[in-house]
């Protein structure tokens, strides 16, 4: 089993003489004598086997070596605050992480704002995003947090975004070149791509001629378009910078072009949300309430 030459007191003494200027400067800000110090960082040169300062004057001078430690020794103070305070939130019951499960189609620009706010003040818990083609309500567990499109008729969510949904296929595909508006009859001849589990149903498939090609992730469905396998309702904030480009053409049906579709924030039990869990709701309705936000 390792056991270490050195110890931590050590390198933090190595630090503050660096950080304060001096043996004198550290030992004043750290209450402890000026010898205590110097005996500390010569302990630790000898045990290391490295010189780390060298004293030019009245002054404590970084050699090349005690740079690079000095980067490590700053590494290891962090880890060693962060598990002391890891310790002391899961003592207030402070969650060390946080399930949050957010639908694909979901715009991120906000959400990830709210994250930065929220990472400041999370002290040391950790969010798991996972991202899901088909978030549901049931598969959540007590102190998670999910962005869907789905809202149980038997709960409210905050209402988070509007996605409009509209029908594109290759530019160098047939559908693109054919007389708009487009009827249901000139669609049914060319296959339609859509995400398995679907979006919403009416949406991405016609149940009564169920036989188009399903994909589990939107990049996949990007990539049969593009090679001209068929046409398909992709969200618009994710296919902008396509569609600018002309490598996809968004499609004039008869029988509308849109398609909009709203996510919510769901939780299982809002009042046994841990503290955590409390402060990144709290951030995300700071970020989308003043445009949006409100229950449904």
């Amino acid at each position: 089993m390792f056991r270490p030459k050195s110890t931590f007191e050590q390198w933090r003494i190595f630090q503050a003489v660096v950080d304060y200027g001096g043996y004198a400067q550290a030992a004043e800000a750290l209450n402890k004598s000026q010898s205590a110090l110097n005996h500390a960082v010569a302990k630790l040169q000898q045990s290391i086997g490295v010189p780390l300062l060298e004293v030019r004057g009245r002054k404590a001078v970084l050699t090349p070596a005690g740079a690079i430690f000095l980067k490590r020794a700053r590494q290891l103070s962090q880890q060693m605050e962060e598990l002391e305070l890891l310790a002391n939130n899961l003592e207030r019951q402070w969650e060390p992480q946080i399930n949050l499960y957010v639908s694909a189609l979901h715009p991120r620009a906000r959400l990830y704002r709210a994250l930065v706010q929220f990472y400041p003040r999370s002290r040391g818990c950790r969010i798991n995003l996972h991202e899901r083609i088909h978030c549901h309500f049931n598969t959540l567990q007590m102190g998670d947090l999910m962005i869907t499109e789905h809202l149980p008729t038997e709960h409210t969510g905050l209402l988070l975004d509007e996605v409009c949904l509209i029908p594109v296929c290759a530019a160098t595909h047939p559908l693109a070149s054919q007389p708009s508006p487009l009827n249901t009859d000139a669609l049914a001849n060319y296959n339609q791509l859509s995400l398995h589990p679907p979006i919403h149903r009416s949406v991405d498939w016609n149940d009564a001629d169920d036989t188009g090609w399903r994909a589990t992730h939107y990049h996949e469905v990007m990539t049969m378009i593009a090679m001209e396998l068929g046409y398909a309702w992709l969200p618009r904030h994710l296919i902008e910078a396509e569609l600018a480009a002309g490598k996809l053409v968004a499609l004039d049906l008869e029988s509308g072009s849109e398609r909009h579709v709203y996510t919510y924030l769901l939780t299982l039990a809002p009042e046994s949300l841990g503290p955590a869990a409390e402060l990144l709701l709290r951030c995300l309705r700071n970020e989308y309430q003043g445009e949006q936000g409100k229950t449904r």
